[in-house]
């Protein structure tokens, strides 16, 4: 109760007058002197004139923690006065210099006009304690419940840590093998289509090899187009070669036998693109196995110099896949470039937009289209992946990033656990912030990272 409340109580002006007036009956602390220890005789009910006084209880291991401080016009050994144990259940002491007032258990009654008892004198005073006393339970609960829950945090991310250790060991050699592997492949079969090669194909090669499939979904449809009118090419020729991006100066040469070529530009195309993809989803893997094994554990190895804007664009030649089906709009502003490692925050933007595609065509969403963003703000990047999906149920939003946490709700998943598990810990690792607004229609993850 507070002090105010307490007042409309009783009339702790009477009170004072008529119980707490006598001068013999005072007691001065300086700050840090005991009034008095938990176990030990109390019969005396104190009034505080000045000061304030904190009680502190010690349980059986031994632990001391806080279970009430009084102040001015506030009373202590209300427990020990009124049960009549005498006994005080904790320890109080000064927290300044304090002057105090007290009656004890010989104390009359004092008649007033009403011709009250004592302890209807005294009855709002302990219905106060009462109500003080609940209203620092239920604080000191509520903060054991949250420190609790981080305490299963924590356990939870050194056992997921444990257990993903063991995972990325197993997967370790494996992934190893494919990418010394892949590279090894892609560097025979390089020199014999060069070997093979009698039409000039060879350079076109090299081109998916060195590029592979940038153009997005659109733009595709819209260079598909433009080589139709252009070259006369039917629309499956067309798609073919606009697939590669490859530009008007590249195509120029062949331009006669275009339409008796295109499909072997693009075979030729296709093999490197594929190459470029493997390449780049080996070393990705690489990237994923390191992260999961560190899971929990900061990461120091960082790359200076790093264009956030290549990592996205990794990470868009990665999911090809999924994007075919996706209307991708990209729009990139101009970066500084931040010390960061480029395997980390290709799996941010990899998890992310993978979850947004899934969810938009798990859900047959009408026209799916994802948006990615980039832009410098001041001395921090923003990174924006907005897609038009069926949204986050409100209740799920705050679990999506919990290790482990997976769920369905109306045919649709939601989170990929792990994934995002890891996602948040990447960007807090860089000492950014990633935050997630979401609607029937409109599903948007905001990342923020600072620029060193």
């Amino acid at each position: 109760m507070s002090k105010k409340r307490f007042l409309q109580s009783v009339d702790l002006d009477w009170l004072k007058k008529a119980y707490f007036s006598n001068p013999d009956q005072r007691k001065t602390l300086k700050k840090g002197d005991i009034l008095m220890k938990q176990g030990e005789r109390n019969d005396k009910l104190y009034l505080i004139l000045s000061g304030s006084l904190v009680a502190n209880l010690t349980n059986e291991e031994g632990n001391s923690f806080e279970v009430f401080r009084s102040t001015t016009d506030m009373f202590v050994g209300v427990y020990s006065f009124f049960s009549k144990t005498f006994s005080s259940y904790a320890t109080i002491l000064a927290e300044e210099d304090s002057e105090l007032a007290y009656i004890d258990s010989h104390q009359d009654v004092v008649e007033d006009d009403e011709c009250r008892t004592f302890v209807e004198h005294f009855m709002p005073i302990v219905v106060s304690e009462i109500s003080a006393r609940q209203l620092m339970a239920q604080r000191v609960a509520m903060e054991k419940e949250n420190t609790l829950k981080k305490l299963l945090q924590t356990e939870k991310m050194a056992t997921l840590g444990q257990m993903a250790a063991g995972l990325a060991h197993e997967l370790n050699n494996a992934i190893g093998v494919l990418q010394r592997k892949t590279e090894w492949l892609s560097e025979e079969i390089s020199e014999y289509l060069n070997e093979k090669d009698t039409k000039g194909m060879f350079s076109f090669f090299k081109i998916g090899l060195k590029k592979g499939q940038f153009l997005s979904s659109s733009e595709v449809r819209g260079r598909q187009k433009e080589l139709q009118k252009k070259y006369q090419l039917d629309s499956n020729h067309a798609k073919k070669l606009a697939k590669t991006g490859l530009t008007d100066d590249e195509l120029l040469p062949y331009k006669e036998e275009i339409i008796e070529e295109a499909e072997r530009m693009n075979y030729y195309w296709e093999i490197g693109s594929t190459f470029h993809d493997m390449l780049l989803a080996s070393n990705h893997a690489v990237h994923v196995v390191k992260s999961v094994k560190q899971l929990g554990v900061a990461n120091i190895g960082k790359t200076e110099d790093l264009d956030l804007n290549e990592t996205i664009n990794e990470a868009l030649s990665l999911l090809k896949s999924v994007l075919r089906r996706v209307d991708l709009k990209l729009e990139l502003g101009e970066l500084k470039t931040i010390s960061a490692n480029s395997g980390e925050l290709v799996q941010v933007w990899l998890n992310i937009i993978k979850n947004g595609c899934e969810s938009m065509l798990n859900s047959n969403t009408s026209d799916p289209t994802i948006l990615v963003k980039s832009a410098m703000k001041g001395k921090w990047i923003y990174v924006v992946i907005e897609d038009n999906g069926p949204g986050i149920p409100e209740e799920l939003k705050e679990k999506i990033f919990q290790p482990s946490f997976t769920t369905k709700k109306d045919g649709l998943s939601f989170g990929l656990g792990l994934g995002l598990a890891i996602v948040q810990r990447l960007v807090e690792n860089y000492s950014g912030k990633i935050s997630v607004e979401s609607s029937p229609g409109k599903t948007t993850f905001k990342i923020k990272l600072p620029v060193s």
